[in-house]
Formats: structure tokens, C-alpha cells, sequence
């Protein structure tokens, strides 16, 4: 019994593990696991723990420093071992001279160096902390765009298929149409042509989807095989409603924009601390020690008192160091002033973007519900004698384009979505999660029933063949119900093959 039950174990174990394994992978855990495993976002966080931890080295300026301190020396010529001690005595000397003890340093005053040293740390930390956000907003951005476009090249694939297996079945019919002496050679030789491009096409976008989900695996963090990704659900990421509070969320939250202030105060700081170098140092300073000579005898010994620096002469060192400084705050302030222009405009490009991509999803749906009735009433003449075959396959490659076009239109919208978070500082692992985002901003475009789209409509085309006579056979069902449902144009994807297979 133990073996049977090992093994049974052993079976379920691994069918769980397989369960887990095949589990679909949402567009908002793909962002959440980017941000948490990438290994160049992660390397930003190690740069914000050294600047955290230059910090409390700043605030530790403020403190005394004790040093212990220990030596021996051997003379030529006999030395005192200690300084008089008492009127009148004169010290031991000797040439083997030992001596340990600790030396106390404390800051008083230095010309508020030591403040803006500080506050120059506490700056410089939250520079790197905003470039570790503008990092992350940009790794999320990716993962949006790679994600979408290895669903939009899945989708294209699911309509290949379908389109091939149409293709295939009219090379069937018009060789028995040749066999009829209905049909001439010349159709199925171009009729091959278009299934042998789109046999390419095929392999092309199969391609694309690899080296999409390859680059996502990447982002990920991770190298092992390729995740399985779900279908995008609608989404309604919260989106600013004009192009005024895009720009007044860009300047609080862009973190290039944040990094810039932070940047303009540390300068002012190094301004501080160059000045502060032209200023007097003063310290309290403290030492005990014991002395003792070759006959280790020890003697005690200590001193306390103020310690007084003033700069007088450098060569003009100083002085150029504080014009320096003010440089480089007037350079920040330029910067600060070209990175609000960018993000104006970058912000109106971002919303001309996404109302692009919305008109051309409505106008690429139109024109594939207009492609899919050209193609019907081809159909419907061809086997009818009334045009040829050269008419039934442009339009069954307009209605191929236009699938395309309306695929790409969809998932552009959302990424024109992550692009607008993005320019306004928005972008996080849950943008799109349709549980946490707000139901009243823009929403996106489901991905699913895209297949059954495509294959109905490319299984449809030829079933307006022949049997023994001219009499077109009745459509296909599911073709009709899908037309009738109005669910033309509502799956996002897209990317016409003739454009390549490129990321």
C-alpha cells in the first residue's frame, strides 16, 4: 500500500503543480511582478539605500568622535616620557617611548556646513528616489506594451488560423469547380498564392508573439519559459478629464519633474556649504592618554580645550567654489523650465494619442463590418459566375486588413491609456486593475471573442459554395449570430503583418 500511496501523491502533487503552472497571468500581476523582481529596478532601489544610508552618515557630522589611539617610538637619544608633572621635578626620559589613550572631537560651530550637509543628503536621497519612480513608471509602461502586443499578435494568430482554414477550403472547392469545367486554373493558382502569404503571415506573427513574450519574461525578471497571459478585461483606468489637470497632476507627481526640485535644493545646499568653507571652524577638542617608557612605568595625562580655524588665503578656491555652485542652481532652473514645456507637451500628445487611437478603433470597426458584407456579396457573385476569383480574394484580403487594423486600434487604446498615466505620474501595478480602478474614467476594450469573431466570419466567406447547381447555400449560423450580436470591433489587438513582426 505505501507505494500505491506514494505514487498517488505523488500524481496529485504534480497535477497541482501543473494547475498552478497554467494559471493565467493578468496584465496587473505582470506589472506588480516587474516591479517587484526586474533586476534594473532593483539596482535604482540599492542606489536609494546608499543615499539613505549617506544620510545618517550626515546627521552623525553633528556627533563627537572618540578615537583610540596607541604608538610606540624608539629614539636615538633619550626623551621625556611624559611633560612635567610637578615644580621642580624633572620627568622620566627614555628612548623606548609608549604611549594609548583617546582623543574626543566635537564640532561647536562651522559656519553651517554641517546643516546643509544634511539637508544635501536628504535631497540627493530623494533625487535617487525619483529616479527609481521614473524607472518603475517606465518598466510599467513596457510591460503594458509588451503585454498587449503579445495578445495582439495571439489574436492575430487565432485569425490566421481561421483564415487559412477558409482559404483551404475554397482551394478544395475550386478544384472541384475545375473538375466541373466551372473554374480555371488560373483561380487556383492565385488562390494559392493568397494561402501561401497567408501561411507566411502566420508564421511571421507566430514569431512576433515568441519574441513579444520573450521580451515580457525579461521584464519580469525572470528566464524561465514564457508566461501564459489572460485576456485583457475591461479596465477602467482613472484617467484626468482635460488636458489643464493632466498638466497640474504632471508637475505634483512626475517624479523627472520632483527629481529636478529636489535636485535645485541640493544645489542651493552646496551653495550654503561653499560658504560656509570661507567661515571659521571651531571645535572642542580632549585627549587622555597614558605614557610609558622601558621600564613601563605608566604615567597619566590629559587636556581639554577649543580649537579655532580660519581660512585666510587659498588661492580663490573658495570663492570660485560658491560661483560654482550658483551655476549649477541656475542650470537646475533651466531644466525645471524645459521639463515643464516637455510635459505640456508630452501631455497633449499623450491625449491626441489616445482620441486618435479610440476614432480609428470606431472607424477600423466600420470598415470591417463593410469588408465583411463586400466579401459576402463577392461570395455571392463568384459562385455565381458574375466576377472572378481575382475580386473574391481582394476582398477577402480587405476584410483580412481590416480585422488587423481593427485589432491594432484596440489595444492601442490601451496603451495610449499607460502613456497618458505615465506623462502625468500616475502609472502603478494597479492602473488597470478592474477591482481598484474608478468605473467613471475611460474603459477599455475586452479581448475576448476575438477568435470566434474572426473564425466565424473567414468560415462564413465560403459556405456560399456550390453543390450541384448555381444555388448559394445558407450561411453559416454561428457567422449570422455573431454579425447580428453588434459585437464587431469590440476585441483590442492588432498590427497589420505587412507592417512585420517587430516589437
Amino acid at each position: 500500500m505505501k507505494p500505491l500511496s506514494r505514487l498517488l501523491t505523488a500524481f496529485f502533487l504534480a497535477s497541482g503543480a501543473t494547475t498552478c503552472a497554467a494559471e493565467p497571468l493578468f496584465l496587473w500581476d505582470a506589472m506588480a511582478r516587474a516591479a517587484q523582481a526586474n533586476p534594473a529596478l532593483r539596482s535604482q532601489q540599492v542606489e536609494v539605500e546608499r543615499q539613505t544610508l549617506e544620510q545618517d552618515i550626515a546627521r552623525s557630522q553633528h556627533l563627537p568622535k572618540v578615537d583610540l589611539n596607541a604608538d610606540y617610538t624608539h629614539y636615538a637619544y633619550p626623551t621625556f616620557v611624559t611633560p612635567i608633572r610637578d615644580t621642580n621635578v624633572f620627568p622620566p626620559m627614555d628612548k623606548d617611548i609608549a604611549n594609548i589613550g583617546l582623543a574626543l572631537s566635537l564640532p561647536l560651530y562651522s559656519g553651517g556646513k554641517l546643516v546643509a550637509g544634511e539637508a544635501l543628503a536628504a535631497h540627493n536621497r530623494e533625487a535617487s528616489a525619483q529616479v527609481l519612480r521614473a524607472g518603475g513608471q517606465d518598466l510599467l509602461f513596457n510591460v503594458v506594451a509588451t503585454y498587449t502586443k503579445a495578445l495582439h499578435f495571439r489574436e492575430l494568430d487565432k485569425v490566421l488560423d481561421a483564415r487559412i482554414k477558409a482559404l483551404q477550403q475554397e482551394e478544395k472547392d475550386t478544384e472541384l469547380r475545375i473538375k466541373q469545367g466551372r473554374a480555371a486554373r488560373l483561380e487556383l493558382i492565385r488562390l494559392r498564392t493568397q494561402l501561401s502569404q497567408a501561411r507566411y503571415d502566420k508564421v511571421s506573427v507566430t514569431q512576433g508573439e515568441k519574441d513579444a513574450l520573450s521580451l515580457l519574461t525579461s521584464l519580469l525578471g525572470e528566464s524561465g519559459p514564457a508566461p501564459i497571459l489572460a485576456d485583457l478585461n475591461k479596465t477602467s483606468p482613472s484617467l484626468p478629464v482635460s488636458i489643464e489637470e493632466a498638466k497640474n497632476q504632471a508637475l505634483l507627481r512626475r517624479p523627472d519633474m520632483l527629481g529636478l526640485v529636489a535636485t535645485g535644493k541640493a544645489a542651493q545646499e552646496k551653495t550654503a556649504i561653499a560658504r560656509g568653507e570661507r567661515l571659521p571652524q571651531i571645535d572642542l577638542v580632549a585627549k587622555a592618554q597614558e605614557s610609558t617608557g622601558g621600564d613601563w612605568e605608566g604615567y597619566d595625562d590629559w587636556q581639554m580645550g577649543v580649537q579655532l580655524s580660519l581660512p585666510v588665503f587659498d588661492g580663490g578656491i573658495r570663492k570660485r567654489r560658491v560661483e560654482q555652485a550658483g551655476l549649477e542652481q541656475r542650470q537646475n532652473a533651466l531644466q525645471q523650465e524645459d521639463t515643464r514645456n516637455r510635459i505640456a507637451s508630452e501631455i497633449e500628445q499623450a491625449f491626441g494619442a489616445l482620441s486618435e487611437s479610440r476614432a480609428r478603433l470606431e472607424a477600423a470597426t466600420q470598415g470591417e463590418t463593410e469588408a465583411s458584407e463586400a466579401l459576402r456579396i463577392e461570395t455571392l457573385r463568384y459562385h455565381s459566375g458574375e466576377n472572378t476569383i481575382t475580386d473574391l480574394l481582394a476582398a477577402e484580403s480587405a476584410l483580412w486588413d481590416a480585422t488587423a487594423s481593427r485589432l491594432q486600434a484596440g489595444y492601442d487604446i490601451t496603451v495610449s491609456q499607460a502613456q497618458l498615466l505615465r506623462v502625468t505620474g500616475k502609472l502603478a501595478t494597479d492602473s488597470f486593475n478592474p477591482t481598484l480602478s474608478d468605473s467613471k474614467s475611460a474603459a477599455g476594450l475586452p479581448a475576448s471573442g476575438s477568435a470566434q469573431y474572426g473564425l466565424a466570419y473567414y468560415l462564413a466567406w465560403h459556405r456560399w459554395g456550390v453543390g450541384s447547381g448555381n444555388e448559394p447555400v445558407a450561411q453559416d449560423s454561428a457567422a449570422s449570430t455573431f454579425h447580428n450580436s453588434g459585437l464587431a470591433g469590440e476585441s483590442p489587438s492588432g498590427h497589420l503583418v505587412k507592417q512585420g513582426a517587430k516589437l
